[in-house]
């Protein structure tokens, strides 16, 4: 069995729909307020944009955890 993480940052778009962005293998101990602050910069420089659209706020910030387990 094989476990591995993944960084989920979900934003709201300015066209009213939302964009998740994800990450593999995100450090231990990385924190809420460091990926926040990451996302903020993200926004404020509307680094990210798809179509016309552009992140205007944050709306979840999670790490996910999946066990794949092979059959025999």
């Amino acid at each position: 069995m094989s476990t591995k993480k993944q960084l989920r940052m979900t934003m709201k778009m300015s066209s009213g729909k939302e964009m998740t962005l994800s990450l593999m293998d995100p450090k231990d101990g990385l924190t809420k307020a460091e990926v926040t602050t990451c996302l903020q910069d993200v926004i404020d420089k509307k680094a990210i944009v798809a179509g016309e659209a552009y992140p205007v706020s944050v709306k979840d910030i999670a790490i996910q955890t999946v066990d794949t387990e092979k059959l025999a």
